[in-house]
């Protein structure tokens, strides 16, 4: 049926449309618009209303249906998005999934399954036909419904701002204003007759629950008015939350020691400084500067952040969703991919040979000299290079008749101890590396040269006072470790 435009309900309903997606700048002269039409009455008004101002607009509509394959009328839906499409002469791409397949491949939820399964179908029909934006028919009823399930679910003040107009610039929602009962008086005033989702009235939801139950309870018997004041509160907690996005975002780059795709390290030292609400959304930040999103983050995961990083404890570790973790390592917040735990190994080192340190991607090269080739005369600093006095190692662990003496790169081990460079008796290894500040999940992970039972070198650290060259010394031994990351570059 034709577009009564001259109807004042129709004429006010389309205005108001018009102003609103001007408002928000959700729509650019040129620009190809898909429009998701579940053939329900906030999708079809949506698609009416756009095409009535296609021309003011100066778009492009594309309408696109994904069938969920839920329902029994499911292909009838289809059917009758698409002689919408036809009767507005738009071209329309209808695809099906088996949503109920994909949520148990997946381990989510029928309906996150389903709101997956929907944002892969548009984006790909973005790429097929050119579309920059998708308009969706979300509404106030929608917000108010959202507000009120995020406040149940605990979700903070992020959750409270309900659904926004535009999201990520490509995700719009023309009809977000409007309350369902002006969109069902819109439809009537054009004479369209949408589709009944009996999904809708399912209980065992709880938005369903939310929209059947509470929400009539609480306009009963507290706010005759009450979608329309959690819409309010929406749009004010939606305008506060941008702007400390804004404020978290640069606090979040002042604290940035690093950032890559599967690390970022704050400054715990600056992080403090913030007040905790920019702390909570310095962490929320990090999250999404490594994941894209915060999905399944919650405020429990925030809270538990900030218990380890006021607390006494200088090295804790927490696992977050997505398989990441966050540590504490003491003046470091630390947000990472979970790696695996190397677990034991030892490597036999021979003089004159590199040998490959696999469990570390490392290689270690050991060669004997005299102090006649000039090694000597510029020493290492012990931290990957080390240079050893042969004989007083030959003494000390050479068995009789043989040259050789037995060299090993292994981690620490319990009771390990050593003597540092420069220092007067032993200190226990797991003392070395708390005061060289090495964070705890990684100490497991330091490879030590050994002879026998006797440390002779902490890689990347120090070496062993009683084997240092001495300025008599006739015969040494040099070994450098080099990481294969340091080789590839």
């Amino acid at each position: 049926m034709p577009l009564k435009i001259g109807d004042l309900m129709t004429a006010d309903f389309v205005q108001q449309m018009q102003r609103f997606i001007a408002q928000h700048k959700m729509i650019m002269d040129g620009e190809t618009v898909l429009v998701a039409v579940s053939g329900g009455a906030d999708s079809l008004a949506l698609l009416y209303g756009l095409h009535a101002l296609r021309q003011q607009l100066r778009c492009h509509l594309h309408v696109v249906h994904l069938n969920h394959c839920i329902r029994p009328d499911a292909n009838a839906d289809a059917d009758f998005v698409r002689q919408h499409a036809e009767h507005l002469n738009l071209p329309c791409t209808i695809q099906q999934v088996d949503v109920c397949h994909l949520a148990k491949q997946w381990k989510l939820s029928v309906e996150t399954a389903g709101r997956r399964a929907r944002y892969q179908f548009y984006n790909a029909v973005c790429s097929e036909t050119g579309a920059t934006k998708v308009a969706l028919g979300h509404h106030q009823d929608d917000t108010a419904e959202t507000v009120l399930m995020n406040l149940i679910r605990g979700t903070g003040s992020t959750g409270l701002k309900g659904i926004t107009p535009v999201r990520d610039t490509k995700f719009i929602r023309p009809i977000i204003g409007f309350t369902r009962q002006k969109i069902e008086a819109f439809l009537t005033s054009i004479g369209i007759v949408p589709r009944h989702d009996s999904t809708n009235t399912d209980t065992r939801y709880l938005r369903n629950r939310i929209r059947h139950e509470l929400i009539p309870r609480l306009e009963n018997d507290y706010n005759p008015n009450i979608k329309a004041a959690l819409s309010r509160t929406a749009d004010v907690l939606s305008t506060e939350s941008e702007y400390l996005d804004t404020v978290a975002r640069t606090a979040f780059q002042t604290c940035q020691i690093q950032a890559s795709k599967e690390t970022i390290i704050l400054d715990r030292k600056k992080f403090r400084q913030h007040h905790i609400a920019l702390q909570r959304r310095i962490l929320r930040e990090s999250v999404a500067e490594i994941c894209g999103d915060v999905t399944n983050l919650y405020f429990a995961h925030c809270d538990a952040m900030l218990s380890l990083i006021q607390g006494d404890a200088s090295n804790a570790v927490l696992p977050l969703p997505k398989g990441l973790r966050f540590r504490r390592a003491y003046q470091r917040l630390i947000f990472e991919r979970k790696t695996i735990e190397i677990g034991h190994f030892s490597y036999s080192i021979t003089a004159g040979r590199k040998t490959l340190i696999a469990a570390l991607n490392a290689e270690i090269t050991a060669e004997l000299g005299d102090v006649t080739s000039g090694r000597t005369s510029t020493l290492p600093d012990g931290k990957f290079e080390a240079i050893f006095d042969y004989q007083k190692l030959r003494k000390a662990f050479a068995e009789p008749f043989s040259e050789a003496i037995p060299l090993r790169v292994r981690n620490r081990q319990q009771g390990d101890r050593f003597q540092p460079y420069g220092m007067q008796g032993t200190k226990k290894i797991k003392d070395f590396l708390i005061d060289a500040k090495v964070p705890r999940h990684e100490r497991d992970n330091i490879p030590l040269l050994v002879c026998g039972d006797v440390i002779l070198w902490i890689i990347g650290y120090t070496t062993h006072e009683s084997f240092k060259i001495e300025p008599h010394t006739q015969h040494y031994l040099y070994l450098s470790y080099v990481s294969s990351d340091e080789t590839a570059s």
